[in-house]
């Protein structure tokens, strides 16, 4: 028995039982499903997937495995559900992947938002959460306690570095420190979180402004989409995005370079909504609460730092979910008639094994998926449908009209009750969560309810028997 196997061992089946392990008897299955392909040309088989699940990650990561409270909680469970297990198996190769990237510079983008321009300029593009698990993931052989201890302090470091108003540093931690070897930030500068308006201002005095590089792509407010000059400009800020990019490549992005990338993130975008409609339309959750986001983050196209990856999974969930849907099939540890919330609020959500446990599963976020299911027109010239598309995000929308849009996804996925979560320090959607909630409650009549989450890593005990007696009202409607 080799080195790798002995320690397996002792952590799945030694002297700590919480550690979970993917079962043996599912093997001989997931290894006769697809390749995952990526960007450069390479592909990884199911095998290599399943002997990295099986014997490389849990030596690397054991904090990822640990089992002994559902907090916890970080890889799907769900073992019949092929691409839960590969998209488990490109969030811990992430620091892997990125570290072979050479020749494409990494840029620090805004979440919630396209990232079409950054990858036809030869970039990949990273939001905020993908920074933290690179860096998170830099780290081999912690436990999930000293894991959370360490990302704590990290984020403690950073609200001292940019300010302690923020809700959560966004990453910034990482690039100032140069634990992830970002070459540019450059998000767009949208109002849906603070922390990211912060951070831009606060790289201008960082210890790393000379080496990272700084663009702002700055997205015009007010009913931005129905004004021609908005258009033009931000896609004359899109342009100037991908040179800047291409100042760092040597290479020249052609407005063709950008039409064959909206085309595949469309495909990515489309595969989405399909997948997301078919999960609603369904009598029981075909999946549960964590692996349905894990999908949302996937359509983003930007969730594993390579789009080809990313419609590999889609491609694979989206056969999962219609046999699922059209078998009947019942969700391990969802209760019959759970009462199902949305969830509205930027980088929020309440722990989905928990909510289970108390009868709820959540079946909506608008985060994020205001701008998956958004469609770029593939005809015309790209950088003004591109800017049309992300000027039109319902998210970014005055109250009236995002509360529109939402209600529409309420009834879409038959939520029953709808959760409206903010971070501390989140400037801006702590400012309208009340007016948002009050026009979707009178627009929809489902129960309603606002809570401030004061903790970035711990979903505490507080906040989970708040979401616990909302499920038991929304069930009792």
């Amino acid at each position: 028995m080799n080195e790798i196997s002995k320690r397996v061992q002792r952590i799945s089946v030694g002297d700590k039982p919480q550690y979970y392990r993917y079962p043996d008897e599912i093997r001989e299955e997931f290894i006769q499903t697809d390749d995952i392909e990526f960007r450069d040309g390479s592909r990884v088989i199911a095998t290599e997937v399943w002997d990295y699940l099986t014997r490389v990650g849990p030596v690397k990561f054991p904090n990822l495995y640990d089992d002994s409270n559902l907090y916890s909680r970080r890889l799907s469970r769900d073992v019949t559900l092929p691409f839960a297990l590969k998209n488990n198996y490109l969030a811990m190769t992430l620091h892997d992947r990125m570290t072979k990237a050479k020749g494409h510079p990494i840029v620090f983008v805004q979440g919630g938002q396209s990232v079409d321009p950054y990858y036809a300029a030869g970039a990949i593009a990273l939001r905020p959460a993908t920074t933290g698990s690179w860096a998170r993931r830099q780290r081999e052989g912690l436990t999930r306690n000293q894991d959370e201890l360490e990302s704590e302090a990290e984020k403690q470091k950073a609200y001292n570095a940019i300010s302690f108003e923020i809700c959560n540093s966004a990453g910034y931690e990482h690039i100032q420190e140069g634990s992830v070897p970002a070459d540019l930030v450059a998000p767009y500068t949208a109002l849906r979180c603070s922390d990211v308006s912060y951070g831009t201002e606060a790289h201008r005095h960082g210890p790393r402004k000379d080496d990272v590089k700084l663009l702002l792509v700055d997205y015009p407010l007010d009913h931005q989409r129905d004004k021609e000059w908005a258009i033009t400009y931000f896609a004359e800020n899109l342009r100037r995005l991908t040179r800047n990019i291409d100042a760092l490549t040597g290479r020249t992005t052609t407005e063709d370079d950008l039409a064959r990338e909206i085309k595949l993130h469309n495909q990515g975008r489309r595969l989405a909504i399909e997948i997301a409609e078919m999960w609603w339309s369904a009598i029981d959750p075909p999946t549960n609460g964590q692996d349905r986001r894990a999908l949302l983050g996937v359509g983003g196209m930007e969730g594993h730092g390579d789009p080809v990856a990313s419609l590999s999974i889609l491609r694979e969930a989206r056969r999962s979910i219609e046999k699922r849907v059209r078998e009947g099939h019942k969700t391990k540890g969802i209760r019959d008639n759970a009462a199902r919330l949305f969830v509205c609020g930027s980088c929020v959500s309440p722990n989905s094994a928990r909510t289970e446990e108390a009868g709820g599963i959540i079946v909506g976020n608008d985060n994020h998926w205001s701008d998956i299911s958004t469609i770029v027109n593939e005809s015309g010239e790209p950088y003004c449908e591109l800017a049309k598309a992300v000027l039109s995000y319902p998210y970014e929308q005055p109250i009236a009209e995002r509360a529109r849009w939402t209600v529409e996804q309420i009834r879409k996925s038959r939520a029953g009750g709808v959760l409206f979560l903010y971070k501390w320090g989140c400037n801006t959607q702590s400012a309208i969560a009340r007016a948002l909630v009050d026009e979707i409650k009178a627009q929809s009549g489902v129960p309603t309810m606002i809570i401030e989450d004061d903790m970035w890593r711990t979903q505490t005990e507080q906040l989970q028997n708040r979401v616990n007696a909302f499920v038991e009202m929304v069930s009792e409607q």
